[in-house]
């Protein structure tokens, strides 16, 4: 297929995919009531107004729960990098028993869907008093063995001269990862990062069965809370959509290499 229609296909592809957010951009900048629905809407511009996202800034909570998803993004995705470089590491580079059965029993929990586990996992966070908390949120985010099967097939690259010539000049396992994976397996880490940070922002259902307090809830799960409570209200729904979009965006943009990367690693062997 030549070059100028694949490009055409993609410039296609690209317009089906921004006009939804084209029209909530626009629907949210529309006085209340006011609708988008013909072509003469669109083009329109006279009565855009940001009253809207005055309106729903002043009166819900959308900036507190913006912070907490941001919060626990960011402490779910330092705290599990850490823990899968760490166990990746040790089922790449440590030669010890049974180390293929226990990889094998931790890789296969991606096999359990998360619906399986959620009477377990809320007795479990109500015993220990985390409901309502940040941490039962982040605790449970911190077993997905994703990363560690990502990052055990780049550490697997490492080569093994690098690790005896350090073992060698006495270094001990701790220094091993610190020194030489971790800098070697950098790119991956911050995929990896960037991948988990994702399945933080976007998660809603354990979130919202966790959280029982509007004001420690996370975008996710807030964002339905408020949209029950104004379901006659287009402009006032697509306004509080587009301010949820605005970090997603924001995160795409600067960091929209390493995204792909991150996507293209489940298909790379180390």
């Amino acid at each position: 297929m030549n070059k100028w229609a694949l490009n055409l296909i993609a410039s296609v592809l690209a317009l089906l995919f921004i006009f939804p957010l084209i029209w909530m951009l626009l629907v949210s900048l529309k006085p209340d009531g006011t609708n988008v629905y013909q072509l003469t809407d669109w083009v329109n511009w006279a009565d855009l107004t940001l009253d809207n996202y005055r309106k729903v800034i002043t009166e819900s909570n959308i900036l507190r729960w913006t912070w907490n998803s941001t919060v626990i993004g960011a402490v779910t995705t330092l705290l599990s990098i850490l823990l899968s470089s760490l166990a990746a590491f040790a089922f790449s580079k440590l030669p010890f028993k049974s180390r293929g059965l226990f990889f094998v029993l931790i890789v296969s929990g991606l096999l359990i869907p998360t619906e399986a586990i959620l009477i377990p996992l809320y007795e479990t966070t109500l015993h220990l008093g985390l409901i309502d908390s940040n941490w039962a949120i982040i605790l449970p985010g911190l077993t997905n063995p994703i990363g560690i099967l990502l990052l055990k097939q780049f550490m697997d690259g490492v080569p093994k001269d690098y690790i005896e010539a350090a073992q060698i000049d006495g270094s001990r396992n701790f220094r091993l990862w610190w020194n030489i994976c971790l800098p070697l397996t950098k790119s991956a880490m911050v995929s990896v990062g960037i991948f988990y940070f994702i399945l933080s922002w976007n998660n809603f259902l354990w979130p919202y069965l966790s959280i029982t307090s509007e004001e420690n809830m996370i975008l996710s799960a807030g964002l339905p809370t408020f949209l029950s409570n104004n379901t006659m209200s287009l402009n006032m729904i697509m306004t509080a959509s587009g301010i949820a979009a605005i970090p997603t965006i924001v995160v795409f943009a600067v960091l929209q290499r390493h995204i792909v990367q991150g996507v293209a690693m489940s298909g790379v062997k180390g």
